[in-house]
Order: C-alpha cells, then structure tokens, then sequence
C-alpha cells in the first residue's frame, strides 16, 4: 500500500468571488477541476460560476460571502507523471471528503500544476444557506489534521512544513519599505539583496514555478508573493489600485505608505542587520523613497495646479 504524501490545508475569507475564481480557473495553471455544485455544472464564465456557486446563500452581500481553502501536498522534486497523477486523483478525492466533511452543498476546486508543489483551490459559499458557517477554532484545529480524508498525512507534524494560520495576523512589518530595499524601479528583484537574505535564512521556504520564477517566500513567518511587492512599487507612482489588491477607486501616495524620515521598523533593521545590509544601503533604500516621494509630489503639482502639496 503506498504512504499517502504529507499535505497542508490554508483558509482565508474574500468577497471577491469572481476575481478568486478567475485566477483559481486560469487554463495556463489548471490540470484538473472539482466540480461540486448543488445546481448547474461548473461551466461558463467566472462571473457565471460565482452566480451557482451563491445560489443559496443566505445573504449575498455579507462580508465574508465565501471562504477558499488551499490543499497543497508535498511533491517529489523529480516527480514522473504517474506520481502527479497520484497526487491529482489523490487531491479530486480529497475535496470530496473535504465538502462531505465541511457540510456544504455547493464547492468548486482547481488543481494547479504550475508550481514544483502540487496544489487544489477550492471555493465555497460561507454559508449553510440560513446562517454563516460555524467554523471554530476546534473545528479549524480538527481540520487541519486530516482525520477527514485518507488521501493524504498531516504535514503539521515535528521536523515537516507547517501551514499558515487558518486565519493569520500580520505581522509588524511594513511590506512597502520590504519592496523597495528587494526590487528596482522596473520591479524586477534585487539579486545580490534577496540571495544575502535567503543565506542568512531571514528569506526561506521559498515557492517556484516550473520553470525557476520566484512565486513567494517566507519573511518573518509571513508568505509575502512577489506579485504583492511589486503592486506595491505600482503605487509609488502614483498608479490606481487596479490589480494591486486595494479596493476599487482606492489610490495612495508615498507620503501615506512610509516616512523615510523615521526609523526603520525593528524587525526589518534587525533582518536587514543580520543579511549583512549596511547603512549605506539603508540610506540607498530611503533615497529611492524620497525620489518616489517628488516624483509622486511633482505629477500631483502638475495634475492639479491650483493646490499645493507638501511632502514631510
């Protein structure tokens, strides 16, 4: 009888059904999909999709309209197409126990085979159709075992990858000065920066794609995606929050994102300290700042003429 592989379970919440969905669904990630609707087949646009998958939502309009949950099971890093294939069945399988266990009547799930980690999205109504899901932190902790399934381990145990909170808490670490001091101006990632980091193992658990590209890592006990950092260098300019995780009509400027005046934040001068970063390169980071600051300073002036604006 084969061991089944270790795997871990991630919860978060989102309100953004339709975005969630067309990124779960996207063809250039997808090898398979979970089709577990009460009504309809999981056919059609996202937007159709998201319309099924509320059907019988008690409330549309709640604040956590629905939660995703993330299986990711540990792959072997020279896996044949017959052990992928294992893993998919194994992942198919395991949503089917995971909606009989969570007790919900509508769920859809996309497996991503874009990544050296196998891995199935799923997405489902925060809803019992009369009142929200009723997860507590027993239940999470229950779930989080793996009890429910036979497909796979818990991977939580001693000495093996452990998942994320179900619901975790940021930490004190400003992303934004992280995204300046890791990338350039053209977004791409500071090289010699990131691999200091990484030796010093303050960057570790790193998530790549099939071919190489950096997905996300690990800093302080936080997943942080590149994408994130790089949305964050969108709104040094001045850019719309469009694709950068902020809500609609939302724009920030750098006098709002970080003071290069003030001190570094603990954690980061204690990380940066420890990767070998010497002031010189601390003043190097805040100088970027402070040029984004007149940049973002000198478009404003120049889009509105009429008003002053003062950078501290």
């Amino acid at each position: 009888m084969t061991i089944p592989p270790y795997a871990i379970v991630n919860f978060k919440a989102t309100t953004r059904v339709v975005r969630a969905i067309k990124y779960f669904a996207n063809p250039k990630k997808v090898v398979a999909t979970y089709d577990g609707l009460d009504c309809g087949v999981a056919k059609g646009t996202p937007r159709q999709l998201a319309e099924l998958l509320l059907a019988f939502h008690h409330d549309p309009r709640a604040r956590r309209v629905c939660r995703t949950a993330l299986i990711s099971v540990r792959t072997p890093k020279n896996a044949s197409k017959g052990e992928l294939a294992d893993i998919d069945r194994r992942l198919l399988q395991a949503a089917r126990d995971f909606q009989k266990f969570m007790r919900i009547a509508s769920m859809l799930g996309w497996i991503h085979g874009d990544t050296a980690t196998r891995h199935i999205h799923l997405i489902f109504a925060n809803s019992n159709g009369r009142r929200t899901l009723d997860l507590r932190p027993k239940f999470l902790k229950e779930l989080q075992g793996l009890a429910w399934t036979v497909q796979f381990l818990s991977g939580r145990g001693k000495g093996r990858r452990k998942a994320l909170p179900m619901y975790p808490k940021a930490k004190r670490l400003d992303v934004r000065l992280l995204a300046v001091a890791l990338l350039d101006s053209d977004g791409n990632l500071r090289k010699d920066r990131f691999e200091r980091m990484v030796k010093s193992g303050k960057i570790s658990d790193l998530r790549l794609r099939t071919n190489g590209s950096l997905i996300s890592f690990k800093f302080q006990d936080r997943r942080i995606r590149l994408t994130t950092l790089i949305n964050f260098l969108g709104l040094l300019g001045g850019q719309t929050s469009a694709g950068s995780g902020l809500g609609e009509n939302q724009t920030e400027d750098m006098t709002t994102l970080i003071n290069p005046n003030a001190a570094l934040p603990d954690e980061l001068q204690e990380a940066f300290t420890d990767s070998g970063f010497t002031s010189k390169d601390v003043q190097a980071i805040l100088q970027d700042i402070r040029e984004a600051q007149g940049y973002v300073s000198q478009t404003q002036t120049q889009n509105q003429p009429k008003k002053s604006i003062e950078i501290t």
